[in-house]
């Protein structure tokens, strides 16, 4: 009997020591060529970068995949977070090991998916950046040529997670194709926070509606416990003396929490 008692307490122990943890997301920055695009002129990456890092320091994601970031921006984030690498626009922290990294070729003019291969305590996986034009044949080709690509790279079968913004919203063909090989943290997440739709064009009291641009898709075989959308936000005093409340990008963040097989 008490060895029966320690084979099961052996083998308990074996599997809480195999699967691994992770808090993984997806974050449209917004880059300092674009952002004079959107709002009133207040929105500029001066005030935005701090309250960045500080939500990433809080946060303390392992992984962040970045998109719209110019590489000074880039560098920024990673010198004032302090304790994260990057690979490409892949922002992954230092208890990570890097095992190798590279982009995504035969994409359309103007799309970009870098990849990196971590490891967190020895466990495996993969990680897909990806950044889509937002029109709905080029983000179709562009999600044709990834799945693709992650089937050619990841020839170990590790498990796998596609970050970033699809370019067009779940109601177009491009987000199915991902979907038939992948699941959708918001859907398949048992707790669930997300107010709005993932983009805000820096207007935080606008009609948001509920489309979401901005995506963590994961292997099939990847427990996803939570989704959350953040909403962190700065104040600026306006002109007659009022402050208004802004956000740190023209998307939100993106987060998922996830256990790897």
């Amino acid at each position: 009997m008490k060895k029966t008692i320690s084979s099961i307490i052996i083998t308990l122990l074996a599997l809480c020591a195999q699967a691994q943890d992770l808090y993984i997301g997806t974050f449209y920055v917004t880059s300092t060529d674009e952002e004079a695009l959107y709002g009133d002129g207040a929105d500029k990456w001066a005030k935005r970068k701090p309250v960045i890092c500080e939500m990433l320091k809080f946060e303390e994601p392992d992984v962040v995949g970045l998109q719209s970031a110019t590489a000074s921006q880039l560098a920024q984030i990673k010198s004032g977070v302090g304790t994260y690498n990057l690979a490409g626009d892949i922002l992954y922290a230092k208890a990570l090991e890097l095992d190798s990294t590279n982009v995504v070729d035969g994409l359309p003019e103007g799309n970009t998916c870098t990849w990196a291969k971590l490891r967190k305590d020895g466990k495996a996986f993969y990680v897909f950046n990806f950044c889509f034009e937002p029109t709905a044949s080029t983000a179709l080709t562009s999600a044709t040529t990834l799945v693709n690509a992650v089937t050619a790279i990841n020839t170990e079968k590790l498990p796998v997670f596609l970050l970033g913004d699809l370019g067009v919203s779940e109601t177009k063909t491009a987000y199915s194709r991902l979907k038939l090989r992948y699941e959708d943290c918001y859907t398949k997440a048992p707790v669930k926070s997300a107010e709005y739709g993932t983009f805000s064009g820096f207007d935080l009291d606008a009609n948001h509606g509920t489309e979401r641009f901005d995506f963590i898709f994961v292997s099939k075989t990847i427990t996803v416990k939570a989704y959350g959308q953040l909403q962190y936000g700065y104040y600026t005093q306006e002109s007659d003396g009022k402050y208004k409340r802004r956000l740190p990008s023209t998307h939100f963040p993106v987060m998922a929490k996830v256990t790897l097989p």
